[in-house]
């Protein structure tokens, strides 16, 4: 059977690079200022979140170099995200736990799937601010298209456990890109979404290695350790 890719699985593919090249630090001045569209605890989390990933992500880290070559540590973000809720949430704070969802992925180099009519109006505030295709919006009706799509690289949702145990059992039966699952299950307090390793979810990590020694002197090096030991 051919499964149809979504359209916007494709669209979001296609800024996916672009938009992971920004860098962090780009990235978060651009979302600051879609952060200040809204109010309260709301604002305050999306600035959180913008400040929490130039602290835990937004530099790349230059690891030791046994054999005398530079290693550098980089994160990048995953490929297109689902941010949804469990349908019948209706927690006074479900506003506040979209957008860190949103805005977290978002600053972490992924291009985001938001559901339903309250997807659409954090749409609608973050649009001006970010590249076409790297936000869009989707009816309840069409969320499960997205969340068999090959290409999918991950779900944020704030669910129940039973809900995300569901979840989880769909994913691992999925083929194609393994779908990570970020789940918050406590709509009130959110003590997953504003943890500061909650970031971290949304990335992958790159090493790049690069021998700075003269021809064979790795094995030199390595030669010379094993002798003094």
């Amino acid at each position: 059977m051919t499964i149809v890719k979504p359209i916007q699985i494709q669209v979001a593919n296609d800024v996916l690079e672009a938009w992971n090249n920004l860098g962090v630090v780009t990235r978060a001045e651009q979302l600051k200022s879609a952060a200040e569209k809204f109010s309260g605890a709301t604002r305050s989390m999306a600035l959180w979140q913008l400040d929490n990933a130039i602290h835990e992500i937004g530099e790349a880290l230059v690891l030791p170099g046994p054999t005398g070559e530079s290693n550098v540590l980089s994160t990048h973000g995953r490929g297109p995200f689902l941010i949804t809720a469990q349908e019948d949430q209706a927690d006074s704070n479900l506003q506040t736990a979209l957008v860190g969802q949103t805005f977290a992925a978002l600053v972490a180099g992924n291009p985001v799937v938001t559901v339903g009519p309250e997807g659409q109006a954090i749409m609608d505030a973050l649009a001006p601010f970010v590249p076409e295709g790297v936000i869009q919006n989707v009816a309840r009706s069409a969320e499960d298209s997205l969340i068999e799509a090959l290409d999918l690289a991950g779900i944020a949702t704030v669910c129940d456990s039973d809900h995300a145990q569901v979840l989880y059992q769909r994913l691992a039966n999925k083929t194609g890109l393994l779908c990570q699952l970020v789940e918050e299950n406590d709509a009130q307090t959110l003590p997953v979404i504003s943890a500061p390793h909650y970031i971290l979810r949304f990335v992958t990590e790159k090493t790049v290695s690069t021998n700075t020694t003269a021809i064979g002197g790795n094995a030199t090096l390595l030669e010379l350790g094993s002798k003094a030991e």
